[in-house]
């Protein structure tokens, strides 16, 4: 039986795979943070971001926090914290939704995205990952992840989200 080979090896989608997973925990680690803006009713937030993408669940804790606590020092720092998240997005999505091909060596890997624009025509855009490269990006997400956990623990501490605006 014959089997289909792509050209990716295993140490890139070891990478791959816990790009997947630490995405997944950062989206979780915002989605908290959410909640925890719902104050008492952590349910009805739970409700409210169940089918939210994660541009949408950003947007929805900036709004709240806004909301509840407006334009302060902390807001500049979430709104820091959420700008480095969606950046991340773009490139998980980008590594995600890619077609894959051989490297110049065996630790390179080349992204192929092609584009059909009105202006342009056909275009082939390549893009050479290493297996560091990978490693370095999840390494940002987790960081990034932790970053925004503990700083919405120190907001806890704080009592902030127990708070009123202007209170």
């Amino acid at each position: 039986m014959r089997k289909l080979q792509h050209p990716v090896p295993d140490e890139h989608l070891k990478h791959i795979g816990d790009m997947t997973v630490s995405f997944a925990m950062l989206e979780s680690v915002i989605r908290f943070f959410t909640w925890m803006l719902f104050n008492d009713n952590q349910r009805v937030g739970q409700i409210v971001t169940a089918e939210l993408s994660f541009s949408r669940l950003r947007a929805l804790l900036i709004s709240l926090y806004l909301e509840r606590f407006g334009d302060d020092d902390d807001f500049i720092t979430l709104r820091s914290l959420l700008q480095r998240a969606a950046v991340a997005e773009e490139k998980r999505n980008q590594i995600t939704h890619s077609m894959w091909g051989a490297g110049g060596d065996a630790d390179t890997i080349t992204r192929i995205k092609t584009t059909a624009k009105e202006k342009d025509g056909i275009k082939f855009h390549h893009e050479k990952f290493s297996s560091g490269d990978l490693s370095n990006f999840v390494a940002e997400i987790k960081a990034l992840a932790l970053e925004i956990q503990d700083f919405s623990i120190s907001l806890t501490e704080q009592g902030k989200p127990f708070k009123a605006k202007g209170s």
